[in-house]
């Protein structure tokens, strides 16, 4: 499939990391992420202490040991609610027991309200080399609405202090979709200032609601928390068509970069590449063996674990024949440039399954989908549907007679 020129093929000596920071001064609304409030410093010692205990017994098994990380990304939660001592830490601990790739994507992220004395130098000491700094928006008002600690003011602060620091390349993560008032307006407003501020990269997601969370309550009680379709693709829209005047490669649904700068780590998982995930709810994947698997939800039962028998491991399943062939034709579709139909061909037939030639060609036909040189891809109408794109073709999918 297409890949980034900057960023290495999938390679059975190769890994991403990814560590999992279970904390948050205050949840969100709308989110479904495992977290929870940090209350009390001494339990992200804990958390580190277990973290590292994890890495040390992966360090020492396959497919892990012996390859190199590089890819390394510290999400949540908050992971910038940890003190600087504590990312040192972290970080050492985490270069100790694995090998990492000279020119590895070390990502962090931040919340613009966390952003306390001494924290960026702890995180350049340790090798980060990437921060995603989570705005959301800039308008106060849909801010409000999606319950973040902090304003747009502080965004903007936070994203000076990380220019200034001169260390990091900066990522800006942003949610669309929201309902507010003047939502399209105040979207398109951030937006702009947005291009103006000059990011390396800009990840552009619509709100989901999830079950159990906040805003699900809401609209079960007749609120409305979304936007309506049409006022929701006007914010699509805005962001393609500015970020594309100002440079931006848009390669994947809501992802876009500046030449040479898309997010490597997650260009693993859309490569299908092995990814290695420490903490609680962390979900991870052996490539070589098809198996993929996830650690205990549970703060407790996680750390219980992993002090039980090194690994916080929960459940696992080796793929089938069906999910690996839907999940390759997933992730190529997510991308802008798709991928090689030749190579998806052979997957299925591989696996036993007719490729759906008459579901292709009906797509084609509707504008929903481009077969040329070679690649299949969504167009850019066809973007917006792609989760209905993937799920008519996987329904279209035989098993061979």
């Amino acid at each position: 499939m297409p890949r980034d020129s900057h960023a290495p093929p999938p390679r059975p000596d190769r890994f991403a990391l990814y560590v999992h920071i279970p904390f948050c001064a205050r949840k969100c609304p709308w989110c479904a992420f495992i977290s929870h409030e940090l209350t009390d410093p001494r339990e992200a010692d804990d958390l580190v202490t277990r973290l590292l205990a994890e890495a040390e017994a992966y360090a020492a098994m396959g497919p892990w040991a012996g390859a190199s990380v590089h890819s390394l990304y510290i999400g949540g939660g908050t992971p910038s609610l940890l003190a600087p001592a504590q990312v040192v830490r972290l970080l050492a601990g985490l270069r100790e027991r694995f090998s990492f790739t000279g020119d590895a994507e070390c990502t962090i992220e931040l919340n613009p309200g966390t952003l306390r004395p001494g924290l960026l130098d702890a995180w350049a000491g340790g090798g980060i080399n990437r921060v995603s700094l989570a705005v959301q928006t800039l308008g106060e008002r849909t801010l409000a609405r999606l319950g973040r600690i902090h304003t747009a003011d502080q965004a903007r602060e936070s994203w000076r202090r990380l220019r200034n620091h001169g260390r990091f390349r900066v990522n800006v993560d942003l949610m669309y979709g929201i309902e507010a008032e003047d939502a399209v307006a105040e979207w398109a407003r951030t937006v702009g200032e947005v291009v103006r501020r000059r990011p390396d990269h800009v990840s552009a997601y619509s709100l989901i609601v999830e079950p159990g969370t906040p805003f699900a309550a809401i609209e079960a009680a007749g609120g409305q928390v979304r936007l309506d379709e049409q006022r929701e693709l006007e914010q699509m829209e805005c962001a393609r068509d500015a970020f594309a005047a100002a440079g931006f490669e848009h390669y994947e649904v809501s992802n876009w970069a500046r030449p040479g700068m898309r997010c490597r780590h997650n260009l693993s998982y859309w490569d299908g590449g092995s990814y290695l995930s420490l903490g609680p709810a962390a979900h991870s994947y052996d490539a070589s063996r098809r198996r993929r698997f996830w650690n205990f939800a549970g703060m407790r039962e996680w750390m219980a674990a992993v002090a039980r028998r090194g690994t916080g491991v929960g459940g696992e399943e080796t793929l089938t024949a069906r999910q690996f062939i839907e999940e390759r034709i997933m992730l190529a579709l997510r991308m802008v440039a798709g991928g090689r139909e030749n190579e998806l061909r052979e997957l299925a037939g591989a696996a036993g399954f007719i490729w759906p030639e008459r579901e292709l060609t009906e797509l084609a036909r509707a504008g929903l989908i481009h077969r040329a040189g070679g690649a299949l891809r969504c167009t850019s109408a066809g973007l917006v549907l792609v989760d209905e794109i993937q799920a008519r073709i996987a329904v279209a999918l035989e098993r061979a007679r």
